[in-house]
């Protein structure tokens, strides 16, 4: 065996004992965003896989890779998921790999919580159990009473069209009603369809939900005939 040979043996045996001997730590910090809320996590020790929310359990589940002892820190926002008694600040409940753990809390805002919760090598999931949670299938759009009063105006023929449009418009921009995501059509200049202040009347008069109403203005927008 040449010298050459002989050295590369050697640096390769070195290698081996260095990481046989010494266990391989690693962590993982990024930021992942759950329900369009970002979630800042650190985790010592161990890669993030996913987080998700499960609002049917009020609970907030993280699946990870550990390969040692270590923790996880994670920022959650409180429009996510909050434990509350009364208006007090609770603890949450935590599980990890189905065993109630210990954690700490390092910092707490009006917008979010900090946790630190410890795993052990090995540990894949992780369960932060609250009071409150986001449901991120209730699409019942929240309208003020007052708006109302605009669009009984609008079918009993006391406001036009144009002023109509205009409050609508106004409300939209103002962020003051809620309009989901709704892809805006070329100006068409067409009238406003029967049908739609028909709804608008049914509404004012509390015989079709928010939801109809909503369905109408986004009509309006697909179409052109509103613009915002």
């Amino acid at each position: 065996m040449n010298h050459k040979n002989s050295l590369y043996l050697l640096s390769s045996l070195f290698v081996l004992i260095l990481f046989t001997s010494f266990p391989f730590s690693y962590g993982d910090v990024g930021t992942v965003s759950v329900n369009s809320f970002d979630v800042d996590y650190n985790i010592e020790n161990g890669i993030l896989d996913t987080i998700f929310l499960d609002p049917d359990f009020v609970e907030l589940i993280l699946t990870m890779d550990t390969s040692s002892d270590g923790t996880v820190e994670i920022t959650i926002p409180r429009s996510l998921l909050d434990a509350k008694f009364d208006t007090f600040d609770d603890e949450f409940f935590i599980l990890v790999d189905g065993f109630e753990t210990d954690y700490a809390e390092i910092d707490s805002t009006s917008e979010s919580r900090t946790l630190v919760i410890p795993f052990f090598g090995g540990d894949s999931f992780i369960d932060i159990i609250g009071t409150d949670a986001l449901n991120p299938f209730s699409l019942e759009p929240e309208i003020p009473p007052w708006i109302k009063n605009n669009a009984g105006w609008w079918a009993d023929g006391q406001i036009d069209d144009t002023a109509f449009i205009q409050g609508i418009q106004y409300l939209i921009t103002e962020e003051i009603m809620n309009i989901p995501q709704t892809e805006s059509g070329e100006i068409s200049g067409n009238e406003i369809p029967p049908w739609i202040k028909n709804n608008a009347g049914w509404w004012a008069d509390g015989q079709i939900d928010d939801t109809a109403f909503i369905q109408g203005i986004q009509y309006l927008i697909t179409n052109g005939i509103l613009q915002v």
